[in-house]
Formats: structure tokens, sequence, C-alpha cells
């Protein structure tokens, strides 16, 4: 069991949170926009599991996974991985089933990528937890990005909500 005082707790409790949001999604809507609200279920699984992972890396841990992530310059990696080119910050999320993979992948990517995080952080020493690495060009410490990027899972949960709302579909929580 996860030790509950750790940052790693917040990845684990931020993961549920997100996913509940892909009910009632299928592979034929997993890449459904809307015009005001253009993130869309496969890209935002894949974009959150891509930071995770590269946080992962920023501790020192291993690399993207390569059965999960290809760089295949925005092509598109057929329906078991992704092109990690299309998630990238500034990536623009495109309504196109054959670039992103199944739905059951993108939810079994983003999962294992929230639990390498957890795993990688309570495996590091506490000290570890005050190392500064660069993030998007500001330094940060390795503690305080994996509570950040558990609140950028939440963020994009909520998007999430939004767009289940603006596509007409029922309610998570009644």
């Amino acid at each position: 069991m996860p030790d509950p005082t750790r940052p790693s707790a917040v990845v684990l409790a931020s993961a549920p949170v997100l996913t509940r949001y892909v009910a009632g999604f299928t592979d034929e809507t997993r890449t459904r926009q809307t015009p005001d609200l253009p993130n869309h279920v496969a890209w935002t699984l894949g974009h959150c599991a891509y930071t995770m992972g590269r946080l992962v890396e920023r501790f020192g841990g291993p690399d993207l996974p390569a059965a999960d992530f290809i760089d295949n310059a925005g092509r598109g990696a057929g329906p078991d991985r992704y092109d990690f080119q299309l998630l990238r910050l500034g990536s623009t999320p495109i309504d196109d089933v054959s670039l992103y993979p199944r739905l059951v992948r993108c939810v079994a990517i983003f999962e294992a990528a929230a639990e390498r995080l957890a795993s990688t952080e309570q495996a590091a020493a506490p000290s570890d937890l005050d190392a500064s690495v660069d993030w998007g060009g500001t330094p940060r410490t390795l503690g305080e990005l994996v509570i950040r990027v558990s609140l950028h899972n939440a963020t994009h949960a909520g998007q999430l909500a939004d767009l289940r709302r603006a596509l007409g579909m029922p309610r998570v929580f009644a």
C-alpha cells in the first residue's frame, strides 16, 4: 500500500478522477470534439500519460515505454500506442480515430503511466523530492512536480466533464 503522506498518493488519487469521465465513450467517439472544447478523450488520456512519463524520466526512471509511445512525426501509431508528437504541449487534438489507440488502450496507457509515476516517486528517497529539475524552462522540485502533474490530470478531468455536457452525454454523477 502506498504511503499516503507521499506525493504519489495524489497521483494515484487523480487517475480515477479522470478515467470516470471516459464512461460512455466508444472507439468511434473517442476523438469526438466540439468547436469550443477542442480536446477529446483519446488525446486527453495520452497527453496526461505522456506528461506523467516525462516526469518519470526527470526522476531518472525509464523512458516512455515503447509499447505505449513512439515518435511517428504526428502521423499516428495504430490501435495500440500513441505517437507522442500528437500529445505534446501545444499539439492540436485531431478528430481522426486512426491517429490514436483504441479506447481500452488509451485508458490502459494512462493508468499504467499513473502507476509508473507513483512507483517511481515511492522508490525515491524523501530527499530526492527536493532535487530541482527543468520543467518547461522553469526549475521545479520533483516533489512539487508530482503534485503539479496530478493537478494537470484533474484539470483535464474537468475538460472531459465539459465535453460530456457539450456532447449531450449523461452525467457521471447522479
